[in-house]
């Protein structure tokens, strides 16, 4: 998911997570994941602002 620079702040990000976990749950789903790179610190507060908890570090080394 990407809401481009100029439209953040007005909660797309967070409607959009909340309509997904809406739908997820609809079907019974009982878990769902997202991924963002650790790097992108923004990305991890606006998903950890919206109920998601890091639960695995994956760590690479490039040869």
């Amino acid at each position: 998911m990407y809401v481009r620079p100029a439209h953040r702040g007005e909660r797309i990000g967070e409607r959009l997570v909340h309509a997904f976990t809406a739908w997820a749950r609809g079907k019974e789903a009982e878990l769902v994941e997202v991924t963002a790179y650790a790097g992108n610190a923004g990305a991890v507060r606006f998903y950890e602002r919206n109920g998601f908890a890091a639960t695995t570090v994956t760590l690479e080394a490039r040869l």
